[in-house]
């Protein structure tokens, strides 16, 4: 059993309002903090993958001093924003080797000319 803090008066075990006096039985709980590093680094994640990355790493290191709050978030963008700039370094590098291989092609059919 518990008891009111102001009036004295027993209190059921779920109250959260004394029904005597009408004061607050248990304290109401605490608003989490939001983790906007790890809100900013998930929707820069699809937007500007380096910048997401690197939003998301700090939102990451920030979670565990806020107590896991956006932990979820921050391994999301992470991981979206690797995925993101893999492909694009693939890409370019594909690019890249296409435009040597034709470049290297062109010039070994005009050595056959000349």
């Amino acid at each position: 059993m518990k008891y009111c803090n102001t009036c004295g008066n027993q209190l059921n075990d779920n109250a959260y309002v004394c029904p005597a006096c009408g004061a607050k039985a248990v304290a109401e709980p605490a608003a989490k903090e939001t983790n906007g590093m790890a809100i900013a680094g998930f929707v820069l994640a699809f937007l500007m993958p380096l910048l997401g990355f690197i939003f998301s790493c700090i939102g990451l290191k920030k979670s565990k001093q806020m107590g896991d709050e956006g932990r979820g978030l921050s391994i999301a963008g992470i991981v979206i924003s690797s995925l993101w700039l893999g492909s694009i370094i693939l890409i370019v590098l594909l690019f890249v080797l296409g435009a040597a291989a034709s470049v290297g092609g062109a010039m070994a059919a005009a050595a056959l000319i000349i």
